[in-house]
């Protein structure tokens, strides 16, 4: 009599899109660091998707999103979509409303996937500041000023400018992004609850968490 081999289990994906090849990168990093369980693999869009200024247009690019998602997950199960944008503004009342909107639109695109909003007030460099001991790891000339550590970064303006001005030499460059999460993540100081503070990056973690049980 012959055995019956159980039939293997599907690989499953997370798909990231947004705005640029070193956001995308991050969260690539980033994502398995938060994943509530066994994190499938994470797998980035290539063509950039802007939301935050989209308006009238949001539904349109979303479906966008969810078309390239789904070819690009290929004959795996697509298990979650991780959109990214920059804010370019701090977080506020217009900030909430932008989030919710999107967030909102986006539960009704991808229903029955999980999605995640990563929408970084001001950007993606004032989540990096969360994590201030992987800088000196990347360039050991770099430090993060105490004071930056202390202060709420989802109200810092041009955080991007703000690196350039304060981290050190060699100066920061938009390319440094992707290394510095992946230090930080190696380091182990990637937590949801890091001692820094930021909405944005707190209401990504929040979006993360609600997956639980789901891939």
């Amino acid at each position: 009599m012959s055995r019956r081999t159980a039939p293997a289990r599907r690989r499953s994906v997370i798909v990231v899109a947004g705005e640029g090849d070193y956001d995308r990168k991050v969260l690539q990093h980033l994502i398995p660091a938060l994943h509530p369980g066994q994190c499938p693999e994470v797998r980035m869009m290539k063509k950039p998707i802007r939301l935050a200024r989209a308006q009238s247009k949001l539904s349109p690019r979303l479906q966008d999103i969810k078309n390239h998602a789904l070819a690009l997950a290929d004959t795996a199960e697509l298990a979650g979509v991780v959109i990214h944008a920059d804010l370019d503004g701090v977080a506020d009342d217009s900030y909430a409303k932008l989030r919710n909107r999107i967030s909102e639109e986006m539960r009704s695109t991808f229903k029955g996937t999980p999605s995640a909003l990563a929408l970084a007030a001001y950007e993606i460099e004032a989540w990096l500041m969360l994590f201030p001991d992987a800088f000196p790891k990347v360039r050991p000339g770099w430090k993060v000023r105490d004071a930056d550590c202390r202060r709420d970064l989802a109200k810092l303006e041009k955080a991007k400018e703000h690196l350039v001005k304060y981290l050190g030499k060699p100066q920061y460059r938009e390319s440094d992004a992707p290394a510095i999460m992946q230090a930080a993540v190696q380091g182990g100081h990637v937590t949801p609850r890091p001692a820094g503070k930021n909405r944005s990056y707190a209401d990504f973690v929040e979006d993360l968490a609600a997956w639980h049980g789901a891939a």
